[in-house]
């Protein structure tokens, strides 16, 4: 698919702990790590081999997240927050816009995506965490945003009044999320009741949410990701308050290609250390959050080898 603009979407629940002073000194960190590899240690020099076989970037995304990651069929026109991360990053790595391509990715099946090639990177609402790499055989960078978790429910539901997370365990309604999400097994383990399969994508979740003959009476999932359907459809859509933890979305790739890993790396400390990121934040997700200024920045965790 050809690639095209960008905007939208929410803050999270989370610490965004990042300090330029901090950053200065990982820069040096990952600026080192870029020294191996092919043509002679010459970093430079084999990142533009690595670009003269890879004339094109592929970067996996979801299509159905509005503000934070969305392709409108009418328009061949991507938009949202991950979008304009992966638009920075790939101009990070050397790309224009015209020679970035994004691909639709569900939740499922993007580690499969990415692992037979199908694309180079995957920017998609993906939490990173190790039981993800070792479960999944891939590589985080990351975080470049940490988003809190939360539900979305019916506004006008006749037959229960869900105003908190705990109403949603109490009485125990069915709650939906995506199948391979980290939501999958957590719901269970925190007591919540959830169906006996669960769809690949967020939307199917939301539709079933809105039908009045389905059992589902919640959606778990980030507050960040499920602000935009409840923006979307606020007369039936209720965002209910983020609960405990934070939601670190990560930069996926394959494993085996420390070079791309090194300019993922620093192309995201760029973005992270310069105006870039608060500027996507103001423009994409202020409009959800209510936020009038960006909060403090994500930490990048340290880039050191596979």
């Amino acid at each position: 698919m050809a690639a095209a603009a960008a905007c939208v979407v929410l803050l999270a629940g989370g610490g965004w702990l990042l300090s330029q002073g901090d950053l200065g000194g990982r820069q040096d960190d990952a600026s080192g790590e870029q020294g191996g590899g092919p043509a002679g240690g010459d970093p430079a020099k084999a990142w533009e081999q690595w670009k003269d076989a890879k004339k094109r970037l592929t970067i996996g995304a979801k299509e159905d997240q509005p503000g934070l990651s969305f392709y409108n069929k009418d328009t061949g026109v991507w938009s949202g927050f991950d979008v304009d991360i992966a638009y920075a990053l790939a101009g990070k790595l050397g790309y224009d816009r015209e020679h970035v391509d994004f691909y639709g990715v569900t939740t499922a099946n993007r580690a499969s995506k990415l692992k037979n090639g199908e694309v180079d990177l995957v920017v998609a609402s993906y939490s990173m965490t190790p039981e993800r790499e070792k479960k999944d055989g891939i590589l985080f960078v990351g975080p470049y945003y940490n988003a809190g978790s939360s539900l979305l429910v019916r506004k006008n539901s006749a037959k229960y009044d869900l105003n908190v997370a705990a109403d949603v365990e109490e009485k125990q309604v069915e709650v939906c999320t995506a199948r391979d999400s980290t939501y999958a097994d957590r719901l269970q383990k925190e007591g919540y009741t959830t169906g006996k399969w669960q769809p690949d994508t967020y939307k199917e979740c939301v539709e079933r949410l809105l039908d009045k003959r389905s059992t589902v009476y919640a959606v778990a999932s980030d507050d960040v990701l499920l602000a935009g359907y409840a923006q979307n459809d606020p007369t039936h859509l209720k965002l209910l308050p983020s609960g405990a933890g934070t939601e670190p979305y990560g930069v996926a790739m394959r494993k085996g290609d420390p070079l791309l890993k090194s300019k993922v790396c620093s192309g995201l400390q760029e973005i992270l250390a310069g105006k870039e990121w608060s500027e996507m934040y103001m423009k994409d997700l202020s409009p959800l959050t209510g936020r009038k200024t960006a909060p403090r920045k994500p930490e990048l965790m340290p880039c050191s080898g596979e």
